[in-house]
């Protein structure tokens, strides 16, 4: 193909073609914008996937790779709609992929890039699948793969919704919890079944896809391996109410705002509305006073419904989840990087520190060790986290609590820590929890984060997007980093120190003495 066709595809396909290493990138992003936007095709996709399709068999492997990537993102423009005129344009070339797939070495960019790509062709698992068992897939490639292959049948009684993150094998759940899965499955309409399956679709290809992308630019990725190890049937022990106690200063009531709780066995009082808040084996949950929410029973029923989540969290999903974000795929954040940054980054003042969004507590762990584990509290949303982490850390109380609504009184704690953290948060809610953690810590108390801003790159911003979680339903989103730190100011915290890998930001804030200047 060349530019004297007349062609604005020829040309731009050319110019990616003949460009030097160091110019690949920018031709390829234009040959991308130029057929492909936000998901959407342009008036251009369709004529063009013929000459890219025809283009694969004469590039080098770099290329290839880049070309599968947007044949990929073509094949899924018109999705969950099936038999799409681009999506059929791009089946036509089956035949080549899979032989180039046979061929391309295993676990580099090209071989995941078409992974990717006929990812997109359910209607011809069978071929796929085929190749696939030849070449002897990884658990979790394969998993994902199988998954994306599958059409959505509406007369399945039973349909596996919901646990696609980080491929849908790695939910190793016990008969009790599956049970559980199926009756929150059937308590859903017909309609927000299907939508939740084409949403798990989404997650499935945007991971496949954006460990290609990495791949296909960068090179082999490194192998996954657990962070830590949270205990995978947590059986949290009843707490010496003294862990509470040493902290009694710091509480207020979330009822009336009274400063100071009374803390008794079993329970926190609030001197000042007589509220009373359960305290249920060193969980201390202020969602409910008077012995509603998810204390006593009701809360250790909750525990058991998946009370392997902990385990899973900290195993799968989160190794996997910081390199999807980080665009880190070498693996650079390990756990020992992690601790070594805690242990920079965190200096309390007076007062108790609080680990925010503590989850089951591998962080927390570290943080313990940087500062005392008599010092810590951790706070989470979900019992089934905390009791996680405090069947590993007896000596650390733990506060089931919303962060928008911080049980705690105005300039009383010493630090907050919230690790790998702020994208659990609903987006919206994330400015006024910074208010929150501005309102509660000390003059000079530190504010230490670790999150991911988006990437300024349309094809992986796109990737992360296609990532669905009960906390972003309509897809994964990140932080713009400026903004991000606008709301750090307007909560009064002057950031202090800032560094990056990749799109992961690590950042300490300082909460400003009473009349200092932003």
């Amino acid at each position: 193909m060349t530019g004297s066709d007349a062609n604005p595809v020829a040309t731009l396909i050319d110019s990616f073609v003949a460009a030097p290493t160091g110019r690949l990138e920018e031709a390829y992003q234009r040959l991308v914008g130029a057929l492909w936007r936000d998901g959407l095709p342009t008036e251009l996709a369709l004529p063009a996937v013929p000459h890219l399709v025809a283009c694969l068999d004469q590039v080098d492997e770099v290329r290839q790779g880049h070309l599968s990537i947007l044949l990929g993102l073509l094949a899924e423009v018109e999705y969950p709609a099936a038999d799409g005129k681009v999506n059929s344009a791009v089946r036509s070339g089956l035949d080549r992929y899979l032989v180039l797939w046979r061929r391309a070495p295993k676990g580099l960019g090209l071989s995941l890039a078409l992974q990717y790509l006929v990812a997109h062709f359910p209607g011809d698992s069978r071929r796929i699948l085929a190749v696939a068992d030849e070449l002897g897939l990884d658990v979790d490639d394969r998993s994902r793969l199988d998954r994306a292959l599958l059409r959505f049948d509406p007369d399945d009684p039973e349909p596996e919704i919901g646990r696609a993150f980080p491929y849908p094998t790695a939910w190793e759940m016990d008969e009790s919890e599956r049970a559980h899965d199926r009756a929150q499955v059937k308590a859903l309409t017909a309609e927000q079944v299907e939508a939740q399956w084409h949403k798990d679709t989404r997650t499935v290809l945007g991971f496949t896809g954006a460990r290609a992308y990495w791949a296909v630019r960068h090179g082999a990725p490194a192998p996954i391996e657990p962070d830590s190890l949270a205990p995978r049937y947590p059986d949290p022990p009843e707490a010496d109410i003294e862990i509470f106690r040493r902290h009694e200063a710091a509480f207020h009531c979330p009822s009336c705002g009274g400063r100071g709780l009374a803390f008794e066995s079993g329970l926190a009082r609030c001197p000042s509305c007589a509220k009373v808040y359960r305290i249920t084996r060193g969980m201390l949950d202020v969602t409910a006073p008077d012995g509603g929410g998810v204390g006593g029973a009701d809360f250790l029923s909750q525990l058991v419904k998946i009370p392997t989540m902990s385990h899973f969290i900290e195993s799968k999903a989160r190794p996997n989840f910081k390199r999807l974000c980080g665009f880190t795929w070498d693996g650079p954040v390990s756990a020992a990087f992690e601790e070594k940054r805690i242990a920079e980054l965190v200096r309390p003042v007076e007062g108790p520190v609080l680990d925010l969004a503590a989850g089951p507590g591998g962080f927390t762990l570290a943080l313990t060790k940087a500062v005392g584990h008599q010092r810590v509290i951790a706070l989470d949303q979900m019992p089934t986290m905390l009791a996680s982490l405090r069947d590993r850390l007896p000596q650390v109380p733990a506060v089931v609590a919303n962060a928008r609504t911080l049980p705690f009184g105005d300039d009383t704690l010493g630090a907050v820590m919230c690790w790998n953290g702020p994208h659990a948060f609903i987006f919206e809610d994330t400015a006024p929890i910074f208010a929150e953690i501005g309102r509660c810590l000390r003059p000079g108390g530190t504010f230490t984060t670790y999150s991911f801003r988006n990437s300024e790159d349309p094809i992986y911003r796109y990737f992360v997007a296609s990532h669905h979680f009960p906390q972003s339903e309509h897809g994964l989103e990140m932080y713009d980093l400026d903004e991000f730190k606008g709301w750090l100011d307007q909560a009064g915290l002057v950031v202090r120190e800032e560094s990056s890998i990749g799109l992961a930001f690590f950042i300490t804030a300082e909460k400003r003495a009473p009349g200092e200047r932003a």
